[in-house]
């Protein structure tokens, strides 16, 4: 017993000088010291300490290496952990994932430790077979080493936490420094590749940003399936995350990046295996993870007022731009400049609703041309009915209808002028999330600036249209049509013109007095605009011509108008009259000029009435001859 007693107070005092004399040394030469002594002591030929590393689920030999034990031993199942927490070690120097080499002439013992401080370890003591270590030895050595481990691992976990703190600090002074968003991501996934080198990092982030990044940056998703992700949830209550995937055989930490205002994305840290966090990593992380939140903030706060600046300043000088007497034309070309240069859209498009009619649309000079096809025109029209539900604007990375359309990424927002909505600006683009969040605000603020200017360009613009209004019959004027006809023939796909005269229309005159000729003229343009579309435009040609242009519309579809128009007159004139019609069209397929459309419409009419009147006559682009409707 009193042997015992003295070996146990050479442990003592020998695990005393280790610790007096260690300083700020590497852990291998400790734990060698500490085997070396325990060597001697106990007149061993080898003593191996093996030590629990969470991190890749194995005990590794912390000391000098030999030839017949593993330096590596992995535990990916706990079997060798629950082991050592269990006492049940004694047979471990059996098994082949420790001794390399069996040696009949070398024995092995195993001692568990079990330090309160740290994690779990074991001691392997090799020695000849013809000296047997007595097992009461055992229970000492495990006893004090536990005691010195105890001591040396609160000195490491004190040093280790002085070092996070010091890294910490480091790391706030240096991501407060800058006002460069991408230089503060770029270093918080250098730092915490610098505490953990061997997991993966990632940046899920909640606001837009560079997707050219060649950082490993991802987009924090918002559909319903992804808020079942435990990234989602992360985010959403700003606590940290873990789980085990079992498949994948790692483990993911989502650690929310937190500031004063808000949750600015996610921290995924992704392990080589499946492990289990302490809990001074995970508080370690946490603040790591809240200390680069407040850092994204402060420079999104930064940057949003300086975009802020720079916006008012623009829509200022925008502002003053369109205050400056433009017509409707030099106004959509300013904000369709602004709208391009900034968002780089595919389509733009200014629509103008009638206040009296919310179905009657005006594509705005300005537009391009795709509003003005028919496809074009279906989506705004799909558009503005979306807007009169929700009343609120439209903004989509995904756009999905059922017009299938080309066009991915959609904004779409309301002219609003004293209360009411008087038209839709809409922009697209071909990739799906091309436009920002940004560019939606800006454009947000640019169109509410511009719709007074434009809402009072509009109103002067339909004073004067009204001056070009036939007073007789409340029709366009020629010039009118002349001018829609021509523009359309710039930007649309086809069109088709009607010209109609009324057939001995001096009989009438000379019969029942001008009186009565001028209501007939009415009755046959009331008659006429019972039968057209809002983007039709129907003139009076001159004396007792009319004329319908018909955008978008084919030659035959326009032959069997005027066939159902000249009936109506037929049947509802008093005194009854007939109609002569002409009919031509144009297509952007072909080469063709306003003159010559003109005249092959005019050249139909002309035909008609060589033909005997009270019939419809068409002329395309490439039929020299006419073909006659009765």
């Amino acid at each position: 017993m009193k042997r015992f007693q003295n070996l146990a107070e050479k442990i003592r005092s020998s695990y005393f000088t280790l610790l007096t004399d260690t300083h700020d040394e590497k852990e291998w030469i400790f734990y060698t010291e500490l085997t070396s002594l325990l060597e001697r002591l106990l007149n061993v030929s080898y003593i191996g300490f093996y030590k629990y590393n969470h991190w890749n689920n194995s005990f590794l030999l912390m000391n000098e290496k030999n030839n017949y034990i593993k330096v590596e031993i992995n535990d990916h199942d706990h079997y060798y952990k629950e082991a050592m927490m269990n006492n049940t070690c004694q047979t471990f120097h059996q098994d082949h994932d420790i001794i390399k080499t069996k040696d009949l002439s070398l024995t092995y013992a195993t001692i568990p430790l079990q330090p309160k401080i740290g994690p779990v370890c074991f001691l392997l003591i090799q020695n000849d077979a013809t000296s047997q270590l007595q097992d009461d030895v055992l229970p000492i050595i495990k006893t004090e080493t536990e005691k010195v481990l105890n001591i040396i691992n609160d000195m490491n976990i004190m040093g280790e936490r002085e070092k996070k703190e010091q890294f910490l600090l480091e790391r706030t002074s240096q991501f407060f420094s800058t006002s460069d968003k991408n230089k503060i991501l770029k270093e918080i996934l250098e730092s915490i590749k610098k505490i953990y080198p061997t997991f993966s990092h990632y940046l899920l982030l909640s606001q837009d940003y560079d997707h050219n990044s060649s950082l490993p940056i991802k987009a924090l998703e918002y559909s319903d399936d992804s808020t079942k992700r435990v990234s989602s949830q992360a985010f959403i209550s700003g606590e940290i995350q873990i789980e085990d995937r079992l498949l994948d055989k790692k483990t993911y930490m989502y650690a929310p990046l937190k500031g004063k205002q808000g949750i600015y994305g996610v921290l995924q840290i992704i392990t080589p295996s499946i492990v289990e966090f302490p809990d001074f990593d995970i508080e370690f992380i946490k603040r790591f993870a809240d200390t680069a939140g407040k850092a994204i903030e402060n420079v999104t706060l930064y940057q949003d007022s300086k975009h802020l600046v720079a916006d008012l300043k623009l829509i200022n000088e925008i502002t003053h731009q369109l205050n400056s007497n433009l017509n409707l034309r030099e106004i959509t070309k300013v904000v369709k400049n602004q709208i391009i240069n900034i968002c780089h859209a595919s389509q733009l498009g200014f629509i103008y609703v009638n206040k009296e009619n919310n179905h009657s649309f005006e594509v705005l000079d300005g537009s391009t041309s795709y509003f003005e096809s028919i496809e074009g025109r279906s989506l705004f029209k799909y558009l503005w009915d979306q807007l009169l539900k929700t009343k609120d604007a439209i903004f989509a990375g995904e756009f999905q209808s059922e017009l299938n359309i080309p066009y991915r990424s959609v904004m779409a927002v309301p002219m609003q002028h004293s209360g009411t909505i008087t038209g839709i600006v809409i922009i697209l683009h071909e990739q799906p999330y091309f436009f920002s969040f940004d560019n939606f605000k800006f454009i947000q603020s640019l169109v509410q600036h511009s719709t007074l200017a434009l809402a009072n360009t509009i109103l002067k613009e339909q004073l004067e249209k009204a001056v070009h209004t036939d007073y007789l019959t409340k029709l366009y004027a020629r010039s009118y049509l002349d001018e829609k006809i021509r523009d359309h023939m710039e930007t649309g796909e086809m069109g088709t013109l009607i010209l109609f005269d009324i057939d001995d229309f001096k009989k009438v005159n000379d019969t029942h007095g001008h009186y009565i000729g001028d209501e007939v003229i009415k009755q046959i343009a009331e008659i006429i605009l019972t039968n057209i579309e809002d983007e039709d435009v129907a003139a009076r040609w001159g004396g007792e011509e009319l004329a319908i242009y018909l955008p978008n519309t084919t030659l035959n579809d326009g032959v069997q108008i005027a066939g159902v128009i000249s009936k109506q007159v037929a049947n509802f004139t008093s005194p009854s009259v007939t109609l002569s019609a002409g009919v031509s069209s144009w297509s952007n397929k072909s080469n063709d000029t306003a003159k010559r459309f003109f005249v092959r419409a005019d050249k139909a009419l002309y035909e008609a009435k060589s033909y005997g009147k009270n019939c419809v006559v068409k002329k395309s682009q490439d039929e020299e001859e006419p073909v006659i409707h009765e």
